[in-house]
């Protein structure tokens, strides 16, 4: 039976996995996607369990094995519920205001940590959206969430697993995030910037908290930084209570004046003493693993998993990290040394349940295999397929196998990895346009996983030509130094690379290609418009524009510090802008963008559009904004499907 080619209708019924956990000794897998499955491993039965809701996901077996958390968007709101493994009786445990998020049982599975927004509680929220927002302070918004009112933070909450009984433990104008018990569940462990200034956005300190109402806290770190954005390690509990272990920061000792062109720094794992007397690195980078952290841009696996695991014994520490556009898994002892490979190969491996029995569930995703589990034995590394696959109904679809490039840069200063995915069903001495792909960030990278979004170009006849350039993270620090993503280096690697394509394939039509991407890979796709002529034609995604509308509107506000006077800095950052280009770019333009997008605000789609259509008023130049939409691609199946139909036309039209 011959199989279709992917379009981009498809992602009506592309499903992703948003978590998953494992009962080892029941050789039970419960896992979530549009709804909330019981698998057997032993026969491969399967049934539902529902509260009767939306979004039934976060499923969480209790310490005892006889019950399963789980949360629910019924009409009470987004809850938790537990459903009885004897019994198969669901009841609702919570009663909050605001949605639960995040539940984690408590050691001894009496009680439920979560977070929730404020005013969840009993504490009055906001009561009309038209009410003026008074600022005062940087770090003001947030994109996806809005403006930070007093009553937005994020706090933690415990409720009686049995009784519902629900009471807040944290307080003030702060977050509290990715939280967990101590090993005795005397306590909770959580990250927070409380103790921090507001301009320090992403520095975290790690708290101790009396599990109570509004518990004593303590502050266990002063000088790290825990790691908490874009990638957050939840903080776990040796078992004999004296250490948490989390990853941190390994920040410079001088921060430059604009955090946006801070190099991410690496992630290193330590060892934090509870009682306050100290700290210790237990990682150290080598040749094999340059970090405890990975930034993918497109795995797409892992979704409700956790980032950090500890082994039943305590002595030892699972944790992923990006390795040559691998998403490898790696293990090392708690009392430090090196880091030893458990999982790799070219596929992404992005999420890990606990470990019970020494098994753990591990979701993974391939370059033609949309996300699936196995379950790993983590001494061993040996893996079983769980026979859970995502995106069932697309079994029947033409996927295509990417081959791999390897370009020394022209500066000899590193090599660039990169793909063409080939279009799909192609014919023999036929010529077939090709897309550029560049990610955003740019510290992401992209990886061996499945991306649908270019199997369906492909599937429309357009190869698709993707790399790392510089800037991208997972080849270690010299090829990630964010400055040789903006200084126009990582410009040229895309250069090569496409070079290098049409080389390596004839059937590639050099003539006929077109650049798309999105955030960074927006202002990417901006600054090649303005700077060259390779490109056919030109798709800027959510991007960036002008460097002076972000400074004041975006929600990673800029800094004037480091100028002789705030003029120079005016002048630099419109020297810098590409619309301050806008009379070079003579090629067709399409801009996409959300109306709600804070990232990148909107004002900076409106100014390129109007300097184009301004300098060339017959150059095909086209702006399509999305309502409801902030910093990312529509989720929403309607708007979605117009946002790539949008792509494709474009392309076909002037490829």
């Amino acid at each position: 039976m011959s199989k279709r080619l992917s379009q981009f209708e498809d992602f009506s019924s592309f499903q992703r996995f948003t978590g998953a956990d494992y009962l080892a000794d029941k050789a039970l897998v419960a896992y979530a996607a549009d709804k909330l499955l019981l698998r057997s491993l032993s026969d491969g039965r399967e049934e539902q369990v529902t509260a009767g809701g939306r979004g039934e996901g976060n499923p969480r077996f209790s310490p005892d094995g006889g019950r399963l958390l789980f949360v629910s968007s019924t009409q009470a709101g987004r809850q938790i519920h537990i459903c009885d493994l004897t019994t198969r009786e669901v009841r609702q445990v919570t009663s909050m205001r605001t949605p639960v998020l995040d539940p984690v049982w408590s050691p001894d599975g009496r009680k439920i940590l979560f977070a929730s927004p404020s005013g969840g509680g009993g504490q009055p929220a906001r009561a009309h959206s038209d009410e003026a927002v008074v600022i005062e302070n940087f770090n003001y918004k947030f994109d996806g969430s809005g403006f930070h009112t007093p009553d937005s933070h994020m706090h933690l909450y415990i409720a009686d697993a049995e009784t519902g009984e629900t009471v807040q433990v944290t307080d003030g104008d702060f977050d509290y995030m990715h939280h967990n018990w101590t090993a005795g569940g005397e306590s909770v462990v959580c990250c927070s910037g409380r103790f921090r200034p507001k301009s320090e956005s992403i520095g975290m300190d790690l708290l101790l908290i009396r599990a109570e109402e509004h518990g004593e806290v303590t502050r266990l770190t002063r000088d790290l930084w825990i790691v908490s954005y874009p990638n957050p390690l939840r903080p776990v509990a040796t078992p004999d209570g004296k250490y948490i272990i989390t990853g941190c920061l390994n920040m410079p000792q001088e921060m430059p004046d604009d955090l946006e062109r801070l190099t991410y720094p690496d992630v290193y794992l330590y060892r934090i003493a509870l009682d306050g007397s100290g700290y210790e690195r237990i990682f150290q980078p080598s040749d094999e693993c340059f970090q405890c952290v990975q930034f993918p841009y497109n795995a797409f696996c892992g979704w409700g998993f956790d980032k950090l695991q500890l082994t039943g014994d305590g002595q030892h520490v699972l944790f992923f990290a990006g390795w040559q556009g691998e998403c490898r898994l790696y293990r090392i002892s708690v009392s430090g040394g090196p880091a030893r490979t458990l999982v790799s190969g070219k596929q992404a491996v992005n999420g890990i349940s606990r470990i019970q029995g020494g098994k753990a569930l591990l979701a993974l995703s391939g370059p033609t295999r949309p996300e699936w589990y196995e379950v790993l034995d983590v001494e061993t590394g040996e893996r079983t397929d769980t026979g859970i696959q995502s995106c069932r109904d697309l079994l029947d679809v033409s996927y295509s196998q990417p081959e791999e490039l390897l370009v020394d840069t022209l500066d000899g200063d590193s090599r660039v990895h990169g793909w063409v995915m080939p279009p799909q069903d192609m014919e023999p001495g036929r010529k077939y346009p090709a897309i550029l792909y560049v990610h955003g960030g740019p510290q992401p990278f992209y990886t061996y996983g499945f991306t649908l979004e270019h199997q369906c170009f492909a599937g429309a006849g357009f190869a698709v030509i993707t790399c790392n350039a510089r800037g991208s993270s997972s080849y270690g620090w010299n090829h990630q130094d964010i400055e040789k993503a903006y200084d126009g280096r990582a410009y040229m690697d895309c250069l090569q690379i496409v070079d290098e394509a049409c080389c390596r394939f004839p059937w590639i039509d050099k003539d006929r290609i077109g650049v798309t991407g999105g955030s960074y890979g927006g202002y990417m796709v901006n600054y090649m418009a303005t700077h060259c002529k390779r490109f056919k034609a030109y798709i800027t995604q959510r991007s960036i524009a002008s460097d002076l509308i972000s400074y004041a509107s975006s929600d990673m506000q800029g800094s004037s510090k480091g100028y002789a006077s705030f003029e120079a800095f005016m002048v630099s950052k419109l020297k810098n802008s590409p619309v301050s280009y806008a009379e070079r770019i003579d090629r067709p333009l399409l801009i996409l963008h959300g109306m709600e997008d804070l990232r990148t605000p909107v004002e900076g789609a409106h100014q390129l559009f109007v300097a184009v259509k301004d300098t060339h008023p017959d150059l095909p130049v086209r702006m399509v904004l999305y309502p409801h939409l902030s910093h990312d691609q529509p989720s929403h199946p309607r708007q979605r499907l117009h946002y790539y139909r949008e792509m494709v036309a474009w392309f076909q039209k002037y490829l």
